[in-house]
């Protein structure tokens, strides 16, 4: 397991160099870091011919997951003196871009090419944990399980496949989706299986219409806060609510997955991280816990119930390739651990399934900077346009954007923003996914564009003002949509139409009963994962019991 420690960042000033016979030249050492949102200063200190210490200053990593890299990273490179440690699972960018950055430094320090080379492999030991119920996944569907089963007064463990906690709910918008109140519970209902086209569970989607406002309720007695309410999708109700956190900062999921992650540390929940579960242990026809593995160790965990919450399957090619064709080739902005696992250990011990094609489609500008905050700029545009300029539509909701990209059969469509709009459009000219004209007939021939086609879509737009902006569109997933198939219990269905004694699943890995083929409105995923993660952890506590 990794621990992670506070870091003291300061400012050093270079110390007299002297060499050793057997390591780095001692001193201190700086270098430039490529980080997510911008670049910034990385300090290593040489002491004795040795990292003793790393240090960095301006640094706008996400906290919860680029800043945990940063610091996982650093304290794996001073323990084993060396950069060749293991990438951070779920931060692997940061990883490669920090480790780069520590090796300028010690190649300034004329380091030995030990300093830069893998440590040796570490032993393994088999580990045996025995729990009452096994959460196997950390986003917020996993994070709620496990808080519902602790309090239900069962020993919980949690298996996380990353090094960091928080799934792809982390790097989330944070948005939660629910009734606005009880007379509107049957309305969302409704709104869902038009959105769907009657292709969903009414069952399932009224349990989580009857306790979405139970969800939202829970979460406030975790110190949840909410920055605003408005309507997302197509439904006019502002049903969608915007989290923020202690510190008054919204479009981040952290806002949800900070206070759940301290609640279970309060009720002293064992969390391993970086640890892969591989598959599910059955006997006499119940499942009874999983076996995982991490560099230090292979796990046999023996529970009486398990609660899957592993995520969807966007980051898999081979599985999108096979339940969700449409999406074969595009970015994805999930976790990087968004690759199917529970629902292919699902499938191993007899789990029944739905896949509908469909995908959590969404809209980005530049798949090099996916944590860059670029993507509100292909959103917030004004109306799309296909590659020759044809106009398409006023932008409506990402899912559908995305849905009609695929549709079209075409790879990207431009955004478009005249002269109101430049504060937006010019950061994606900065970054070379954006062109400006002083006429249309200038950004037409930027672009590539047909100059008639491209000034009839500025002017069913509405845009008059110049200079005129179009912005490169492309699709992306932020999630999968289907899985294995559960009841309003949280049980997993096995293909006898049955529950499969002690599994229980929620979230991505589950979602399949919920939707169609097009995503119905932002804050869905996340509410119905905790919705049911509620329930699958109350109800795997009492079947452990």
């Amino acid at each position: 397991m990794k621990k992670l420690f506070s870091i003291v960042l300061a400012l050093c000033l270079m110390l007299p160099c002297f060499a050793l016979a057997d390591g780095a030249t001692d001193g201190v050492y700086s270098a430039v870091c490529k980080g997510f949102y911008g670049d910034f200063n990385v300090n290593v200190t040489i002491a004795d011919g040795k990292m003793a210490e790393i240090t960095w200053e301006g640094a706008q990593e996400t906290p919860e997951l680029g800043g945990l890299a940063l610091e996982i990273m650093m304290w794996e490179m001073l323990g084993a003196n060396t950069t060749g440690v293991d990438n951070v699972s779920g931060a692997t960018v940061t990883s490669a871009v920090f480790r780069a950055a520590v090796n300028d430094c010690l190649k300034q320090a004329n380091a030995p090419a030990e300093m830069m080379a893998a440590p040796a492999a570490a032993e393994k030991v088999d580990v045996t944990i025995d729990t009452d119920v096994l959460v196997i996944g950390s986003g917020v569907a996993g994070l709620s399980a496990a808080i519902a089963a602790k309090e239900a007064g069962a020993e919980v463990t949690i298996v996380e496949k990353q090094d960091v906690m928080g799934g792809s709910s982390v790097t989330s918008a944070g948005i939660v989706y629910a009734p606005l109140d009880e007379t509107d519970k049957e309305t969302m209902v409704d709104y869902y299986m038009e959105r769907a086209e009657g292709n969903a569970n009414r069952e399932l989607l009224t349990f989580f219409a009857d306790n979405a406002l139970d969800t939202l309720t829970w979460l406030e007695g975790l110190g949840v806060q909410w920055m605003m309410q408005v309507p997302a999708g197509t439904a006019p109700q502002p049903r969608a609510r915007f989290s923020m956190t202690a510190e008054g900062v919204g479009m981040t999921g952290a806002a949800l997955t900070n206070p759940m992650i301290a609640k279970l540390g309060e009720l002293n929940v064992p969390i391993v991280t970086g640890a892969e579960a591989t598959e599910l242990l059955v006997k006499d026809g119940a499942v009874v816990g999983a076996k995982a593995y991490d560099d230090y160790a292979n796990y046999t965990i023996n529970a009486k119930a398990v609660v899957l919450a592993t995520g969807g399957f966007d980051a898999s090619t081979e599985m999108k390739a096979k339940y969700s064709p449409i999406a074969t080739t595009d970015f994805p902005l999930s976790s990087k651990g968004n690759t199917g696992d529970g629902i292919n250990m699902g499938i191993a011990v007899g789990a029944a399934t739905e896949f509908k094609g469909g995908m959590i489609g969404f809209d980005f500008v530049n798949g090099s900077l996916p944590a860059s905050g670029m993507n509100a700029v292909a959103m917030y545009c004004v109306s799309y346009t296909q590659p020759d300029g044809t106009f398409v539509s006023p932008v409506i909701d990402y899912p559908i954007t995305y849905q009609t990209m695929k549709e079209l059969g075409v790879d990207h469509f431009y955004g478009l923003y005249d002269g109101t709009g430049a504060d937006s459009a010019e950061q994606a000219v900065a970054v070379g996914f954006g062109w400006k004209g002083e006429t249309i007939e200038e950004l037409a021939a930027a672009t590539g564009m047909d100059a008639v086609k491209l000034a009839d879509s500025f002017a069913q737009s509405g845009l008059s003002t110049a200079p005129y902006y179009a912005v490169m569109v492309a699709p992306c997933t932020i999630g999968s949509m289907g899985g294995l198939v559960i009841n309003t219990d949280a049980q997993v269905m096995g293909t006898d139409g049955n529950p499969i004694a002690g599994l229980y699943a929620s979230g991505e890995v589950a979602n399949g009963g919920f939707y169609y083929q097009v995503y119905p409105a932002s804050g869905s995923s996340l509410s119905l994962a905790m919705t049911f993660g509620l329930e699958a952890g109350r109800n795997a506590a009492a079947a452990a019991k």
